[in-house]
């Protein structure tokens, strides 16, 4: 480092200076009279000469100097005008006015962090919201694994979506519940009027199937039928109505899921004959940014879509 060249550190030559100064300053330097500035400041004359004579001090200028009857600024209280009504106008609207968020004008992205299968009962309904009240807002679904973006600074994800089974350590709200049902090809001649235990010991299964586990609805019917036939497994639940089509198969699929996909893949929805346990999705977020206005309009937004 040359010998010739010291750090500075803003805040150590701050602390020393008197910011209230500064609107008196920017005062005096708009009116060019100690009294005009009082009066447009709220200070009686007295106490404006009295910030005069400190302002002096510290910038080592004198800023006012009489020239016959009237009052004109220096050269320096020249250069200082628009330097000091950057700093209030900055520190008035990114300090200490609260940020704000405008549906209607904004062109922000939000990304939403779920599988398909937890998304697609909530993202068409906020879509519809969205073209109407925020047509420049944009939604980006990214994959489950971003909901660890969320605890990192630089996450990306917005929100997550997130199964009741899964811990966190993060703020949580309930998103919606969900239990299950069986779908069934509607021309599936092999189920009566009632979908029977005996059915689902006897007929071949769609089952899904992540990291080498089942959900705990599977868990608790393999429980039951310690021998059941599994026949296709899939990673992504929206792969199940299009394989249990046209064929013998079932399978256990999420209530809203199945009302959404059932009819465009020819399926019959039916009520399983013994008790599964639900699968509830949270709303999970990061507390650091959970002041922003715009996510907070947001997570509103999710909350409305599923009621």
């Amino acid at each position: 480092m040359n010998s010739d060249t010291r750090p500075t550190n803003t805040v150590t030559g701050l602390h020393r200076v008197d910011l209230n100064l500064l609107p008196l300053l920017a005062a005096l330097l708009e009116h060019r009279s100690v009294t005009r500035a009082a009066q447009a400041v709220g200070l009686t004359q007295p106490a404006m000469s009295n910030a005069l004579q400190r302002l002096r001090r510290t910038l080592g200028d004198e800023l006012l100097v009489r020239v016959g009857r009237h009052y004109v600024l220096t050269t320096r209280a020249c250069a200082l005008a628009g330097p000091v009504n950057l700093i209030l106008e900055t520190a008035t609207n990114q300090v200490l006015t609260p940020p704000t968020f405008d549906p209607a004008t904004s062109d922000r992205t939000f990304r939403i962090a779920a599988t398909s299968a937890t998304a697609l009962p909530v993202l068409p309904a906020l879509s519809a919201t969205l073209a109407l009240s925020a047509p420049g807002v944009r939604l980006q679904l990214e994959p489950p694994e971003s909901f660890m973006a969320l605890t990192r600074a630089d996450g990306t994800a917005d929100v997550t979506l997130l199964p009741d089974t899964v811990p966190t350590t993060l703020p949580r709200e309930r998103l919606y519940h969900e239990d299950w049902v069986v779908v069934a090809d509607a021309n599936n001649e092999r189920i009566g009027a009632t979908l029977t235990v005996d059915d689902l010991a006897r007929l071949p299964h769609v089952v899904f199937e992540w990291e080498g586990g089942w959900v705990g609805a599977q868990q608790a019917l393999a429980q039951l039928i310690p021998d059941l036939v599994v026949q296709c497994v899939v990673f992504e639940f929206l792969m199940i109505p299009p394989m249990v089509r046209g064929t013998p198969m079932i399978a256990l699929l999420q209530r809203r899921l199945a009302q959404r996909l059932a009819a465009q893949n020819g399926l019959r929805v039916m009520e399983s004959p013994i008790p599964l346990p639900s699968l509830d999705i949270d709303l999970v977020w990061n507390p650091r940014t959970a002041g922003d206005p715009g996510r907070k309009w947001l997570r509103k937004q999710l909350m409305r879509a599923v009621h």
